[in-house]
């Protein structure tokens, strides 16, 4: 069971509250429970398949950090690949991107 000060969702607040009153989103590390899914809309086991080939849903996959046995995510890292990807305004028009 999660405590409150392990919780996924909570970490993620703090890092982002942190990140809000300008605190260097290259110093935020982030556990891999607290990216996926609640930043990168993918499961934890698409991700560590995704460090392992290097891409993740059709893109370069997010660079990670290793601390031990410990997979982090510097928030910075996870912005910049959010915001690489390209937003479409309906499902046809993202049919047509991908072809």
């Amino acid at each position: 069971m999660t405590t409150k000060q392990t919780d996924p969702s909570n970490i993620l607040a703090s890092a982002l509250a942190r990140y809000r009153d300008g605190f260097d989103p290259a110093l935020i590390e982030l556990p891999e429970a607290a990216v996926f899914p609640h930043l990168i809309p993918a499961q934890p086991p698409t991700a560590r398949k995704a460090r392992t080939t290097g891409s993740l849903l059709g893109r370069p996959a997010p660079r990670f950090v290793k601390r031990g046995r410990s997979v982090r995510y510097r928030l910075k890292d996870v912005l910049e690949w959010l915001e690489a990807a390209e937003s479409v305004a309906s499902t046809a028009e993202a049919g047509r991107a991908s072809s």
